[in-house]
């Protein structure tokens, strides 16, 4: 008479089928984590974000940021790594909003340049006028043109450092439907020992996609 099959094969059977498993699990779920900045490159995006933030003549103004920035990889470029993040400040007429895209120098963690927006909404009684030849920027990141901007700068010069953007100088214009055209201003110190240069900025963006096609310094 043959005795019974043993029953102690299960357990070895269902431990190497979720040994198979897990790993290409483990490996699924890492592809959702998404990127961190290093402490390094929050803190020198977050002091250089306060220090943009207008201030009045009395005192320096409150700045709170709603958690730490996420890593844009669609605007990362070589060497460098792209944050955007938000807050608030106490203004005189009240908390603001901003948000804020900074760009890092990976190998020194320093901010290289910085776009800081006001976001507060604007009153409805009082919206502002929109002129009739401005193009349909839903599709348009200035912050694009801004980042590759600061790469052709880091090219011309190595050692630049204090990129800032003005945003009150930006002028769109549509020629075309595959070519819309930004033009700005930014400054900037070429050499530590150098005084700050003030340059404009022309970029190319193709309106359909919002990605860039050309971008030149000029001064």
């Amino acid at each position: 008479m043959r005795s019974p099959p043993s029953c102690h094969l299960a357990a070895p059977l269902v431990a190497v089928a979720l040994a198979a498993v897990l790993p290409g699990a483990r490996a699924q779920l890492g592809t959702i984590v998404p990127e961190t900045a290093a402490p390094a490159a929050v803190e020198a995006c977050e002091r250089s974000a306060r220090q943009a933030v207008p201030a009045s003549a009395r005192e320096p103004a409150e700045v709170t940021f709603n958690g730490p920035p996420s890593v844009q990889q669609e605007l990362a470029i070589d060497g460098q790594q792209v944050l955007r993040g938000a807050g608030r400040w106490r203004g005189a007429s009240g908390m603001r909003s901003f948000t804020y895209t900074c760009n890092v120098d990976q190998r020194t963690s320093e901010a290289v340049g910085l776009v800081l927006r006001d976001t507060t909404p604007v009153a409805a009684k009082a919206p502002p006028p929109r002129p009739p030849a401005e193009p349909d920027l839903s599709q348009l990141s200035p912050a694009a043109c801004e980042s590759s901007a600061v790469a052709a700068l880091k090219e011309r010069w190595p050692r630049v450092s204090q990129i800032a953007f003005d945003p009150r100088t930006r002028t769109f214009r549509q020629p075309s439907a595959s070519s819309a055209l930004l033009h700005g201003s930014v400054q900037a110190v070429p050499t530590i020992d150098s005084p700050s240069r003030l340059l404009g900025f022309d970029c190319e963006i193709d309106p359909r996609s919002g990605r860039v096609l050309r971008i030149s310094i000029s001064g």
